[in-house]
């Protein structure tokens, strides 16, 4: 372009200019480290369980969350994005069908073994501790058994927390508003509303500030807290979080790829630690780092997109296992002794316990059902092998968990 006509005129090549990146430049579907992130998310979650399943004291971070806490909140950012993708690129029947198969057959798998193993190797050795008659019968015909554990809670939600007397998964409970979210998103792809840009900022502010005043106003906190087992509060912290990652996707085009804006996000969230804002019970109530917790979306996706260890998980997800059988196992390892020795084998301990879970949970219920995923009422089936590419996020995570699956080509 040239300004003017004087000898001395200056020529500026505007195609010299470098472009600024965006998220969408950053993003490769095929090469990320979303599945590391998700992984040390899920390791994350065991560690800061394995401090109260020992009785080791509290893993609060300045009194306002919990460690957990935080990385549950990464999986629903990371879950945000990447489903958004997929309720965009899919009808919403094969949508919804891909999302139940990714999430609902290991859950049922893990109930069954949490309920009619696990729980009860625990309990029939606490019997023997204790020198009292532990016979199969009075286990698994209990009231609150091992049989009415699996039908309470066969839908998500969890109905029933405790196997006899003692509470045997405190993850899974993040599973009913990850499916919850995933609703959201089928609903509104459905109505043809997740184009419509502007209309999920609108629902996500909306959310956030439903949140806000339930936060700030002790009245409106208690009213949260009383629906059910704080079913409203967990829906608008989570979701909330959830749909920040939905908005980071859909509009990836416009959103910065900065190093800087990840740290203000994340110093953000330290920040808000400290805050005094609502109430003081990690995991409990609405405090000021839940309010803040969607700042947390943009700092785990971008440190997903340019971490260089692309290859970890690549073909093969145990992040979700992991989520889902960590916690009954270190309720297991309670009655065998495994906190007499100190925190860090007690986490050990708990991990080497896990991992064949994890491994047997994907090679023999999560890979197999992915082979589902394109598989279509009436046609016929047409597998992709889950090692094709990158996972996408569930749990919840990691809640939370993903579904292995090549995102298509925008």
């Amino acid at each position: 372009m040239t300004l003017g006509d004087a000898p001395n005129s200056v020529s500026v090549d505007v195609s010299a200019v470098p472009a600024k990146r965006t998220i969408a430049d950053a993003f490769n579907p095929r090469k990320n480290s979303l599945n590391l992130m998700r992984l040390v998310l899920a390791i994350t979650v065991v560690a800061s369980h394995s401090i109260g399943l020992g009785l080791f004291g509290k893993d609060w971070i300045g009194n306002r969350t919990t460690f957990g806490e935080v990385a549950v909140f990464g999986f629903f950012g990371i879950s945000g994005f990447l489903i958004a993708r997929s309720a965009e690129s899919n009808s919403t029947g094969r949508y919804l069908w891909q999302r139940c198969i990714r999430i609902l057959p290991a859950f049922w798998v893990c109930l069954i073994v949490t309920a009619c193993g696990i729980a009860f190797l625990g309990w029939t050795h606490l019997g023997h501790l204790y020198h009292v008659p532990v016979p199969p019968s009075a286990y698994f015909h209990a009231p609150n058994g091992p049989f009415s554990y699996i039908v309470n809670n066969w839908f998500l939600r969890i109905g029933q927390f405790a196997i006899v007397t003692t509470v045997w998964n405190g993850s899974i409970w993040t599973l009913f508003y990850e499916f919850l979210c995933y609703l959201m998103l089928g609903i509104l792809a459905f109505a043809g509303l997740l184009r419509r840009k502007m209309f999920a900022v609108a629902l996500f502010a909306g959310i956030w500030v439903a949140e806000a005043v339930c936060t700030l106003n002790p009245s409106w906190q208690a009213l949260a807290g009383r629906s059910g087992p704080n079913y409203l509060r967990y829906f608008l912290e989570l979701s909330a979080v959830f749909l920040v990652g939905t908005l980071i996707y859909l509009y990836r085009k416009q959103i910065r790829d900065s190093g800087w804006i990840a740290l203000a996000c994340a110093a953000g969230c330290i920040v808000s630690l400290w805050l005094p804002l609502g109430g003081t019970a990690p995991g409990l109530s609405l405090t000021s780092t839940s309010l803040f917790a969607p700042l947390l979306a943009y700092p785990v996706l971008w440190i997903s997109f340019h971490l260089p260890w692309t290859w970890v998980g690549s073909k093969n997800d145990y992040s979700y296992g992991i989520y889902i059988y960590a916690y009954p196992i270190g309720v297991l390892l309670g009655p065998y002794g495994m906190a007499n020795h100190g925190y860090l084998l007690f986490f050990a301990a708990s991990m080497l316990c896990t991992l064949p879970l994890a491994f047997a949970s994907w090679w023999l219920i999560e890979r197999p059902a992915l082979k589902l995923r394109r598989w279509t009422p009436g046609r016929p089936d047409a597998p992709i092998s889950p090692s094709a590419g990158p996972t996408e996020v569930n749990l919840a995570s990691v809640s939370e968990q993903n579904s292995t699956e090549v995102p298509p080509p925008e």
